[in-house]
């Protein structure tokens, strides 16, 4: 090599090196600049929650002050008795004593001076001493740390582009008798990529929520996928409980975590077996009232979401299970079909004509329902993404709220992508409820508004808007044609029932919930069905389920915590039978539950596929059809025939 060629060389060498210094100069200088701006966003919003802190401090104060003052008030009216009787005995006292002291006692006219003061002598003060309010620091702010303010994107993707998924089937989380424990797997999918930077900055944790134990993950079944949008998890539950499987990213939550995994025992499955049997519910099983059963005989056209028509006739039955001999005679149905049943689908042990009785159709212990049609999930046209409410029209076309994106879709009969409901001027805001009325049309509730939409999904007119603390949940149509819905006021807690006046909008009735709810700070009554002249209401908060007459008010309570039979955990819709049935949506424990008239557990529902994170529920009682929606998995809306 010549001496010019690498004199060359090296000034070139030395030209890249002053651009590349250049360079790098400029970015240090522009990542300055960006952490200047990020942490003067960190500051904003610090500023903003301590700023929402002394606000909410302040009202406390003022609350505080106002009750005190209140309190000051009450013990100085009673200082101001006690004073002005002391005022008018004194008096009183010293003539007497003078009197004696002088010898002229027979002088005193006793009874003159008894009418003056026996109405001090006689007043009764009552020493009850008000209860002076004491404050208590609510825990909620005690552990504040960095993830609740916000987090810091490490990689190239965001904790919501992630999603976990229970992968083991339901049926097989239960305990193996020979070494005491069952594999569970969970994967967490995604449309992106598990980058090396993306794995770095994910954790993970599972805990026996019963026994408060951390589980460790099996490493042998924990794998990538070779596509690298799949990581299994796996791991070995060796005692029956909830199992909590949380995954972080850049110390935030992805979407559906924590995952609550249920885990039984053989003891619990005998235990099904026992109520199944007819023996009695768990002791924290509340029927507070027996009420007649009814069976329900439905005209052409009727409302395929619970929702009987007026003209609707009902008879008294004489016990739970109903004689076939004994069933009145029926007004024929729609028995028209706009799909036809796969070939593995055996007839119905009713006939199609017959009131749908649930527990004629179930036998050793289960109920049947195969896939019919399904709803993939997901933000395409043809698909709905987190669906929480959906109705049948009476031409059966399937109308959905996608709830996370914030549409509402009509579908056909067969599932195919028909329109978009829209709003005129707005769109939706987190769009959950709906109905299908007696009128054909059918009403949306969102987070802001209630709606009513003609049956081609055309705006009408808004019932209700949303009025600061209130928020309303559930929608139901009665058989005098009034919209029900339960309306939640936070400040003071409370729940009612509303009754609007379809033609007219107005409110027309009301019914406080605050005697029947036992506790109201956990209480979260959010799904709403009318069915045989009675309200269905599943509170999630408590989990329990509200049967409520509401002509009497009379109410019915059944359901309580946990896993096990006849248990639920976030119940969410649910489904009424001709009879009385109900079919609940035990949300967190990934089941449909089959209770009897009474709310006495029957059995689970056996679905293929099954179910994940059940919501809304409707059931086509004519066709024999039940439509679940679930928040988890890829099949966001599935249709069963009922076997």
């Amino acid at each position: 090599m010549e001496p010019a060629t690498l004199v060359e060389k090296i000034q070139d060498k030395l030209l890249l090196n002053d651009e590349m210094l250049k360079d790098i100069d400029d970015k240090r200088a522009e990542l300055k600049r960006i952490c200047e701006e990020e942490q003067n966003k960190i500051s904003a919003v610090c500023e903003q929650v301590k700023a929402r802190i002394v606000a909410a401090g302040e009202t406390l104060k003022s609350k505080s002050q106002e009750i005190y003052c209140e309190l000051d008030q009450v013990l100085g009216d009673k200082r101001e008795v006690v004073r002005t009787g002391s005022l008018v005995l004194c008096p009183e006292l010293e003539e007497i004593t003078d009197l004696i002291e002088q010898g002229e006692e027979a002088n005193f006219d006793v009874q003159d001076c008894w009418d003056r003061i026996k109405e001090v002598l006689n007043h009764q003060q009552i020493d009850s001493d008000p209860k002076i309010p004491l404050f208590y620091p609510s825990p909620t702010l005690s552990k504040v740390k960095a993830c609740d303010l916000g987090f810091l994107c490490l990689a190239e993707y965001l904790p919501s582009q992630f999603e976990l998924l229970l992968t083991s089937p339901m049926s097989c989380l239960q305990l193996n008798s020979n070494n005491n424990s069952c594999k569970v797997v969970c994967n967490v999918k995604t449309d992106c990529k598990f980058t090396d930077s993306v794995q770095s900055c994910f954790k993970f944790s599972i805990k026996n929520r019963n026994c408060k134990e951390t589980v460790e993950y099996s490493k042998e079944y924990c794998k990538l996928s070779e596509d690298k949008k799949s990581f299994q998890i796996a791991f070995l539950a060796q005692k029956p409980g909830m199992y909590l499987v949380t995954v972080l990213l850049y110390d935030q939550h992805i979407t559906n975590s924590p995952l609550t995994v249920p885990v039984i025992s053989k003891q619990l499955l005998q235990d099904q077996n026992k109520y199944n049997e007819g023996e009695k519910l768990p002791k924290n099983t509340n029927l507070l009232k027996k009420e007649p059963k009814y069976a329900m005989i439905a005209p052409p056209g009727s409302d395929y979401n619970h929702n009987p028509r007026p003209a609707e006739l009902r008879c008294p039955l004489p016990s739970s299970t109903v004689p076939r001999s004994s069933i009145p005679p029926h007004i024929a149905t729609d028995q028209s079909s706009h799909s036809s049943s796969p070939p593995s689908i055996s007839p119905s042990k009713e006939s199609p004509s017959d009131p749908l009785d649930l527990q004629l159709h179930s036998s050793e212990g289960k109920l049947v329902c195969l896939r019919m049609l399904s709803l993939q999930a997901g933000a395409k046209p043809d698909s709905v993404f987190k669906p929480i409410g959906l109705c049948i029209l009476h031409n059966r076309n399937i109308v959905v709220s996608s709830t996370f994106n914030d549409k509402v879709k009509i579908f056909s009969p067969s599932g195919q992508f028909l329109s978009l409901v829209t709003i005129p001027q707005s769109n939706f805001t987190r769009p959950t409820d709906m109905v299908t009325l007696h009128s054909g049309q059918f009403a949306v509730r969102d987070d802001n508004k209630v709606m009513v939409f003609t049956s081609e999904g055309g705006y009408m007119k808004t019932l209700w808007q949303d009025r600061g603390q209130v928020k309303c949940f559930g929608l139901a149509q009665n058989k005098e044609d009034m919209l029900i819905t339960i309306m939640e006021t936070m400040r003071p807690r409370r729940t009612d029932l509303l009754f609007f006046d379809l033609k007219t909008g107005e409110l027309s009735r009301k019914i406080e919930m605050n005697d029947i709810i036992s506790d109201k700070t956990r209480s979260k009554c959010r799904f709403l069905t009318y069915q045989l002249d009675k309200l269905y209401i599943t509170d999630l908060g408590l989990d329990c389920v509200y049967i409520l007459d509401p002509v009497t008010v009379s109410v019915k309570v059944f359901g309580c915590s946990g896993s096990g039979p006849g248990q639920l955990s976030d119940p969410a819709g649910l489904v009424v039978d001709s009879v009385g049935n109900m079919v609940v949506a035990d949300s967190r424990n990934h089941r449909l539950c089959l209770f009897n008239q009474e709310g006495k557990f029957v059995c689970n529902l056996s679905l293929s596929p099954e179910t994940r994170r059940p919501s809304g529920v409707v059931l086509d009682k004519a066709k024999r059809e039940l439509y679940v929606l679930n928040l988890q998995g890829r099949e966001a809306m599935t249709k069963y025939k009922i076997k």
